[in-house]
């Protein structure tokens, strides 16, 4: 690979982006292609906790991201009916690590891409992946064929790219949905708020248990946002109600995927495509973003692309395992997957402070060299 290996990107979403942006950072020049017409428009909000902020310092993406978002000082949960039952302060882990911030996605898609132009291929898939050499051979929609030395699935929870390399490996519903909108507030609090009751939580979006996915249409699924919310007091209830554009509502069942490797051959994936998880502790993107710099690092140090996923994986999972047990634990103990038992919380112990805390127990930097007592 003497001008750098050819790396195709499947999906311009937030790793496939973070991704190519690190791999420009040490002149590794990309393909990416991208199955829907824009990265933007998809009308959510997310929270981007301290981690994320390590991970796009390391190639000089935070302070594009931190232009477009609003630094969070605390976060606070309430009952249905406003008292606060736990609080935390974000302040010194902002100061001791990176801030945590509150986005819109389109923002973060719109600082993701501020660096060096990066051509993608809109409105191009794959149609055809035949990995079993080390050259995996794509075809495009359009017929068109190329090779590569390392094909990046980065297409999302419904992942083409994992299904050609784990056939059968599906997203598992998780007993849950979550309905987003994203509405202008005149007040910037730096306070994020998140109100709750059993089985059912308030917030950027609203979650509730619901055992079968519900089939509704656009007006219906404003009508459920709405009623859920009518149950809890506050400004953002209010705001809610005031939403009067059905197409400004993003319907989400919650679902998982689990893969025995990041990888098959030289074809690897990240994000959602390779371990998606419900979104309490706001890590999906965190994920993601962490996975995208991580490779982009190991690809700029070393030509072996073999030895280079080797590594990739031995350096994920940990990281990537102890989230999802987190995650797991609080979405059981919640009655997000139905009311818990002793025997469902057993399988799920708990993993960080059965607190807001858990946001900073979870910043841990996973680029810090080990502590001498890690061995």
């Amino acid at each position: 690979m003497p001008d750098g290996p050819r790396v195709l990107i499947v999906g311009a979403g937030v790793g496939g982006l973070t991704l190519a942006a690190g791999l420009q950072k040490f002149g590794v020049v990309p393909t990416v292609v991208e199955i829907q017409a824009s990265s933007l428009g998809r009308g959510l909000a997310l929270m981007l906790t301290s981690n994320v902020g390590l991970a796009l310092r390391r190639i000089e993406l935070d302070q594009a991201v931190a232009r477009e978002a609003m630094v969070l000082d605390e976060i606070v949960q309430t009952d249905a009916a406003g008292a606060i039952v736990d609080h935390h302060d974000f302040r010194p882990a902002n100061d001791r690590y990176a801030p945590t911030v509150g986005i819109t996605r389109d923002g973060l898609i719109s600082a993701l891409s501020s660096g060096p132009p990066l051509p993608v291929a809109y409105g191009t898939t794959v149609s055809a992946l035949d990995w079993s050499t080390n050259f995996p051979r794509v075809t495009f929609a359009d017929g068109t064929q190329a090779e590569f030395d390392l094909v990046v699935g980065a297409d999302g929870i419904h992942s083409a790219t994992r299904e050609a390399i784990f056939p059968g490996i599906a997203p598992t519903y998780r007993s849950f949905c979550a309905w987003r909108t994203v509405m202008e507030f005149p007040d910037n609090d730096k306070v994020f708020t998140t109100r709750s009751m059993p089985a059912t939580l308030l917030g950027s979006f609203s979650v509730v248990h619901a055992p079968e996915i519900p089939t509704l249409s656009r007006a219906q699924h404003l009508a459920r946002f709405q009623e859920l919310a009518s149950a809890f007091a506050g400004p953002i209830p209010t705001l809610i109600q005031a939403q009067l554009d059905p197409t400004r509502v993003v319907f989400v069942p919650v679902y998982e995927v689990e893969t025995p490797s990041s990888h098959q051959g030289r074809v690897v994936l990240i994000g959602d495509a390779a371990h998606a998880f419900p979104p309490l502790l706001a890590q999906g993107a965190a994920m993601a973003i962490e996975d995208a710099v991580t490779l982009a690092e190991l690809i700029g140090a070393n030509n072996d692309l073999d030895q280079v996923l080797r590594e990739f994986e031995a350096a994920r999972r940990p990281r990537v395992d102890t989230i999802r047990a987190a995650v797991r634990h609080r979405t059981v103990a919640r009655g997000f997957e139905g009311s818990p038992t002793p025997e469902m919380l057993a399988r799920h112990p708990l993993v960080f402070t059965n607190s807001l805390k858990a946001y900073d127990d979870l910043i841990e930097d996973p680029f810090a060299p080990p502590r001498p007592d890690d061995g």
